[in-house]
């Protein structure tokens, strides 16, 4: 069975700033001209971060004091991946996805690249994550990881992740990245938290108002918690074809839906090949754990909804 590589879990974010009151009033020179000010929230750098293409932030020759970073098939639209060899071991550097902060981020800010500021996650064996600070509140991820070969140790592991972040930073900031013109008909162009509404009160216990969108609306989660909570999402992927896959039909299309027990919790997955290419549109719902059937039941409601409202 597959699920996606990066989950990235951001607790929120806090910052504590100190000021001393000074008495008086500055009075301007005459002739002073006071500087423009430097524009650093995601949509003055970013623009329009539907279309962003992720994989323009960083070409992989940036990575080259490390080894020879390889392109893979591309897994969403909302961010980037590279491998990178590094010995026998093969590091995947991520990139690109944007959330809009919630509360506390459990980082450590460290030095600034350009107006951005930079946080770093705490380190732990197989994962160095930063994550780049827009100026209203917007976070892009960059991590490098060993999920794939988990017994190895790469020492090399954060300076990666600060090489691939400080270079993302300075093309940010550059505006230095390309955005793409998606066809008409492609899931790329709907936006996720649309896709669905009145279907949300069949997921039990659901907060529908918890509301989790993202600049690029290639996704959108209802629920803080891990459970329950239900994500819509636009990848690129191909159906999984997994022996425990029921194929049915929703809303006139053919879909996979298959569950499983992870971390503590049931999760039950519907999801449908858009159009030709690799396009895959994704339902999932998590509930406390051995909810399989109420999971999936959940599901083909709210993929009725969601698969009715996607392009023809």
């Amino acid at each position: 069975m597959r699920w996606s590589r990066w989950a990235v879990l951001i607790a929120g974010f806090v910052v504590a700033g100190c000021t001393s009151p000074v008495g008086g009033a500055a009075l301007p020179d005459p002739g002073y001209t006071p500087p423009r000010r430097s524009e650093s929230t995601a949509q003055d750098l970013i623009g329009n971060a539907n279309a962003l293409d992720p994989c323009s932030l960083l070409d992989p020759s940036a990575l080259e004091q490390f080894g020879a970073a390889q392109k893979p098939e591309q897994e969403a639209y909302d961010y980037c991946w590279l491998k990178l060899p590094v010995g026998s071991t093969t590091v995947a550097v991520r990139f690109g996805l944007m959330e809009r902060m919630r509360g506390e981020l459990q980082a450590t800010e460290v030095e600034p690249v350009a107006t951005l500021r930079v946080f770093e996650e705490n380190p732990v064996k197989d994962r160095c994550a930063r994550y780049i600070m827009f100026s209203d509140g917007v976070t892009m991820a960059v991590s490098a990881d060993t999920f794939d070969t988990p017994a190895a140790t790469v020492p090399e592991l954060c300076s990666i992740a600060e090489k691939a972040t400080t270079t993302i930073a300075e093309n940010v900031a550059a505006k230095r990245m390309k955005h793409l013109d998606y066809p008409a008909d492609s899931l790329a162009r709907v936006d996720a938290c649309r896709a669905v509404a009145v279907s949300l009160a069949q997921v039990p216990g659901l907060p529908a108002g918890e509301v989790i969108s993202y600049p690029g609306r290639h996704q959108c989660r209802w629920g803080m918690a891990m459970a329950p909570s239900l994500t819509v999402r636009f990848v690129l992927d191909e159906p999984s074809t997994a022996p425990e896959v029921k194929t049915e039909s929703i809303a006139g299309k053919q879909t996979g839906i298959y569950s499983s027990e992870i971390n503590g919790r049931t999760i039950c997955v519907a999801e449908v090949k858009h159009g030709s290419s690799r396009e895959l549109a994704q339902v999932i719902v998590r509930l406390p754990p051995n909810n399989a059937e109420p999971a999936c039941a959940a599901a083909r409601v709210v993929a009725t909804e969601a698969w009715s409202k996607l392009p023809a």
